[in-house]
């Protein structure tokens, strides 16, 4: 029996993909154990797999640090800390192989540990992608950038990030040389495992020449939650209807204008929403759908531009209009509009709310 541990970053996007990845193992053979959650170890259970314990970083505080460029979480003593209580739960458990999906001490861990490490990545977020990461609307130097040209922008931006992720990977370095782990050179290659797996498409995030421990999954869509189908098929689809869900870390209070009474001409639905920001007549709420079956009866989406979410919309040709609250969200919405897909909804008033709400629910509205 080949014991497997996955470690999931604290968000719900991240617990799903890795349930969805962990159901394809053949039970018989595999011994399935989830880094346990306070929010999402439900999920976790509803699929009939054990959680164990083990210290890791608040994703409430990451990700508020994200949101002002601020690496400082990644320092040396949390992240020895959390890697000395990674490396106790894999030798307790005796793993085989251990599955990451955004767990920056994994790989030392792993290594310390001499067993496999299976790495969940973004495509944007490998050191093969073929792409500039663009810097964010949010970022104090986005005003500096936009002027220029776009050719020196990108080349600017690519040293300026190749800077940061060394930086980034001093405390990881202090601990590789402290016990005697390979050493590495930048943020990004701390994040690969002995293999990796790109959760994306690559018409959306192409990648360089991949070397053959990397592989497009493609998207890992989570689609097991079937409560919504008696509700849905009485759906009363007289109002072009819009679903709005901005996952574990959307700023759901920025939306609510849409309890206006003016919005009472559309039906929307609601995925998430846990502190009923949005409560009009107009919205059905809902604490989670199966998104898939949800978009299947919508006419647009509301979103945050997270990973699982933009797929859904993509996969049920929905198009999008997206409110990131960090900078990898605005790294997904850019490719949704390269590729028509959706639009950046991040500097909105209202009145191009309403404008570019109406336009997408045009009948005669046409999307990739």
């Amino acid at each position: 029996m080949t014991t497997i541990l996955i470690f999931p970053f604290d968000l719900l996007s991240h617990y799903l993909r890795c349930l969805v990845l962990a159901d394809t193992y053949d039970k018989t053979t595999h011994r399935i154990i989830f880094l346990t959650s306070e929010r999402y170890s439900q999920y976790v259970h509803q699929h009939g797999y054990q959680t164990f314990s083990c210290k890791q970083f608040d994703s409430a505080y990451v990700m508020k640090c994200a949101g002002n460029f601020d690496f400082s979480w990644l320092n040396y003593e949390d992240l020895e800390e959390v890697m000395l209580d990674q490396v106790s739960a894999i030798q307790s458990f005796r793993a085989d192989i251990v599955i990451g999906d955004m767990a920056p001490t994994l790989r030392m861990s792993a290594e310390y540990c001499k067993v496999t490490y299976l790495s969940l990545m973004n495509g944007y977020m490998t050191r093969h992608y073929a792409s500039t990461r663009k810097i964010p609307s949010t970022h104090k130097a986005s005003k500096l950038f936009s002027i220029l040209p776009e050719s020196i922008s990108d080349l600017l931006t690519d040293f300026a990030e190749k800077r940061t992720f060394i930086k980034m990977h001093e405390p990881f370095a202090r601990i590789r040389a402290k016990y005697q782990l390979q050493p590495i050179l930048d943020y990004l290659s701390e994040m690969e495992g002995d293999q990796n797996l790109i959760c994306d498409l690559p018409d959306l995030f192409p990648q360089k020449q991949l070397p053959v421990n990397y592989t497009f999954t493609g998207p890992l869509i989570y689609n097991y939650q079937q409560e919504e189908e008696e509700w849905l098929s009485q759906l009363n689809k007289e109002r072009p209807v819009i679903v709005v869900t901005m996952g574990s870390s959307g700023e759901w209070t920025h939306l609510s204008f849409l309890n206006s009474p003016y919005y009472s001409k559309y039906i929307i639905i609601t995925a998430g929403d846990n502190a009923h920001v949005l409560f009009a007549p107009h919205i059905i709420p809902k604490r989670f759908v199966n998104l898939s079956a949800v978009l299947q009866k919508a006419d647009l989406m509301i979103c945050h531009g997270g990973n699982g979410t933009i797929y859904s919309g993509i996969s049920n040709k929905v198009f999008m209009l997206c409110l990131s609250s960090h900078f990898e969200q605005e790294w997904n919405i850019a490719a949704l509009e390269k590729n028509g897909y959706g639009k950046s909804a991040r500097n909105f008033d209202e009145t191009l709310w309403k404008k570019h709400i109406s336009e997408a629910l045009e009948p005669a509205f046409e999307h990739a």
